[in-house]
């Protein structure tokens, strides 16, 4: 594997390069993944060798009602090549019953990756054919280019491509019939253009496939059926493993040497598709080199600057908006908001909040975290944020939202974290116009925190700790809940909570302090009494470190909660002061010694009985690990910025600080091509060899590094 620097218009935008040991070698090319975003919650991947190898691949997954309403259109195109009398395939498939189609793996060269565009190159007899996907910007259009790359004595070949489509939710799959076929019809609209519409059925979402560049012949002949495509990681995962696509037909068109043909298939107006299509690729490219340039990122520098590069384009992926219907390839003014994770999560409060500071703060968009935080301020409800944006309603032809409903706020740290969201927000920007925006909405988030609020979540009097939740709840992160049991049952004061609350109070005495207003003292109170009890409720002699959850099944009589769990260091990195050093550093060293992996944090330590050191198996299985014992990469976060607060050990000079914060960033430089090129998985098993589980693009995994590396860099 390499990365270079190239280019002119692209030439701060990293080169990666999977060569054939990786792309032909069947387990590594059917493992690895490759992800294209549009900017409104749609999106496109599959495996390095081109087979789908999960539901959520695809070319065209296009967020219908932006940004939800995930709906796979296309599934992928196989393609063949005639040229001087051979015939090629360059497909790679896997079939529920039968050898799998393995002919591509023979004739693709490497995979090279400008940003976040992924190249495909086939050795050809006479050279190369080269394929490029990527997808509009704030539109639901993706775009595949062949290009023919060949000396003088290539010889013309013929292209034919089969367009695989699907019309399904992205959680589904399709099982076919015989009884019903996709309709194709040619488009006479625009005369410019070769255009076909394509329907599933009468009333399913239509799309268009469209050619540039070359005319494209449709063949009919083959439009059938295809069955039995099997998934091998749905099969990973305990699900079901295989489907049933539709192969519209074949295009065809001929290509001599330095010609290309466009395949585009779209949801969007054809007319604004033609607009947009002649510079598609060099605007998306310069896109991603503009997000560098504003991020300050250092060009040829050392291999951690290189990383955090591909870190920030990463972090691109997960900031969507809604498209402007007047702007074609262009989002609303007024709306962001960040998708926790592909391919399949869509927005969270506290996923947002956690990673919002390392995806636009850290990486310098500053306007874009501005309308993040007035976004969510919107649907603040009884002093809460919710834990997830209101879907579309099925019923609403608009696309407008459905109402949200108490489920919506079954969270207890989405709302403090918004505070240290807005903190650092502040801190970078000296943005006193949203700060004095936000200010009356975070007061009465306060309020309502100090009287109490939804799901038992209240400040104890007593003790001036956050008390939340009851039986049957689950409100931290840690919020698996499989039918009535609760895997991780952490009701009561869990620690970190409380020292976001303090964190949140320590905010507020700070803004009403910078815009004089008379509130600061009460602010200062509330903090006060966190601070008065915090060290002596959660701190567990016995074991050296803190006690996770505080009277955990909400009544007075609870008994500590002694899991050694990662979330002390949460509440080291927000509120270090609530603690003095020498407790933190114990607590610190044992946290390093049996819950810190080359990956993140143990959710639990090896020696509790209830530590599962695997991430595997189906559904029950797997979120029964999720939260006992399993890696998660975001920790690494807040445990390097508690360690930086409070030393492990005494403070050495700043190359030491510098290596060790290297030295959790390091493991990473290989990972970002490992599960998906360019992104950072969502969770990690929690033994050697570590394997990556969960979303292969996890947002708050790829924020935390990015913090991590901008510590390395004040």
């Amino acid at each position: 594997m390499q990365q270079e620097w190239r280019g002119k218009l692209d030439d701060r935008l990293p080169v990666t390069v999977l060569g054939r040991e990786i792309v032909t070698d069947r387990q590594q090319a059917l493992e690895r993944e490759w992800l294209i975003t549009n900017g409104i919650g749609g999106f496109g991947g599959a495996s390095l060798s081109g087979a789908l190898t999960r539901r959520y691949h695809g070319l065209l997954i296009a967020a219908l009602q932006p940004p939800l309403g995930r709906t796979v259109l296309l599934s992928k195109l196989d393609e063949h090549i005639e040229v001087s009398g051979q015939f090629f395939r360059l497909d790679v498939n896997e079939w529920t019953s039968g050898p799998a189609s393995l002919s591509g793996f023979f004739y693709l060269e490497r995979a090279e990756f400008r940003g976040t565009i992924p190249t495909f190159v086939y050795r050809l007899p006479d050279g190369f054919l080269h394929k490029t996907c990527w997808m509009e910007y704030g539109a639901n259009t993706v775009y595949v280019r062949y290009e023919y790359v060949a000396g003088p004595e290539g010889q013309p070949l013929e292209l034919g491509v089969r367009p695989l489509a699907n019309c399904r939710d992205y959680h589904e799959d399709t099982k076919g019939s015989a009884d019903r076929q996709f309709k194709v019809t040619p488009d006479d609209g625009e005369a410019s253009l070769s255009s076909w519409t394509v329907e599933a059925w009468p009333g399913a979402p239509r799309w268009q496939l469209v050619a540039f560049d070359r005319p494209a012949q449709y063949r009919p002949e083959g439009a059938e059926w295809f069955w039995g495509f099997h998934y091998r990681q749905e099969q990973y995962r305990g699900l079901t493993a295989d489907e049933d696509l539709y192969c519209l037909g074949t295009w065809a068109t001929h290509l001599t040497p330095g010609q290309s043909v466009t395949f585009v298939g779209t949801v969007e107006p054809l007319e604004a598709v033609a607009r947009l299509y002649p510079d598609a690729l060099e605007r998306e490219l310069a896109r991603q080199q503009a997000l560098l340039v504003q991020s300050g990122q250092a060009q040829n520098s050392d291999a951690y600057d290189r990383l955090a590069t591909r870190l920030t384009l990463a972090a691109d992926q997960f900031v969507v908006g809604r498209p402007d219907a007047a702007r074609p390839g262009q989002l609303q003014a007024d709306y962001r908001t960040v998708i926790a994770g592909y391919p399949w999560f869509s927005d969270w409060g506290r996923d947002t909040m956690i990673a919002l500071p390392g995806l636009a703060v850290v990486t310098g968009r500053y306007s874009e975290a501005a309308l993040i935080l007035r976004s969510f301020a919107r649907f603040v409800s009884q002093g809460m944020l919710p834990n997830r944006f209101p879907d579309p309603d099925p019923n609403a032809r608009d696309g407008s939202l459905r109402p949200l409903e108490e489920s919506d706020y079954n969270t207890v740290d989405a709302s403090v974290w918004y505070f240290d969201a807005v903190q650092k927000y502040l801190d970078a920007t000296g943005d006193d116009d949203l700060g004095r925006e936000l200010y009356p909405v975070l007061a009465d988030m306060v309020r309502w925190h100090v009287k109490g609020t939804r799901f038992g979540i209240k400040v104890d009097p007593l003790d001036g700790l956050l008390a939340s939740g009851g039986p049957g709840l689950q409100l931290t992160w840690m919020d698996v809940k499989i039918g009535d049991w609760v895997v991780t049952p952490r009701s009561g004061k869990p620690i970190e909570i409380s020292a976001l609350w303090y964190r949140a109070c320590r905010v507020m005495e700070n803004l009403a302090g910078r815009y004089a207003a008379p509130e600061a003292s009460y602010y200062q109170g509330l903090a006060a009494k966190v601070a008065a009890n915090f060290e002596k409720t959660y701190w567990y002699e016995a074991g050296g470190y803190f006690y996770d959850c505080i009277n955990p099944d909400g009544q007075p009589s609870g008994q500590p909660d002694a899991s050694l769990r990662p979330n002390q260091a949460i509440a080291l990195a927000v509120a270090p002061e609530l603690v003095r050093p020498e407790l933190r550093k114990a607590a610190l060293a044992v946290v390093r010694d049996q819950l810190l992996t080359p990956y993140g944090l143990r959710t639990l330590n090896r020696e509790n009985p209830d530590y599962k050191p695997e991430y595997k198996g189906g559904p029950f299985e797997r979120d029964s690990a999720y939260h006992q014992g399993t890696v998660w990469p975001w920790l690494l976060g807040p445990y390097a910025l508690a360690v930086l607060k409070t030393g492990v050990g005494e403070p050495g000079p700043d190359d030491d600080l510098r290596s060790g914060l290297e030295a959790l960033l390091a493991p990473f430089l290989d990972h970002i091509d490992r599960a998906c090129v360019g992104q950072v998985s969502e969770v990690f098993e929690a033994e050697p060899p570590f394997r990556p589980g969960g979303c292969v693009a996890q947002a708050w995994s790829v924020a935390q590094l990015l913090e991590i590396w901008h510590l390395r860099r004040s």
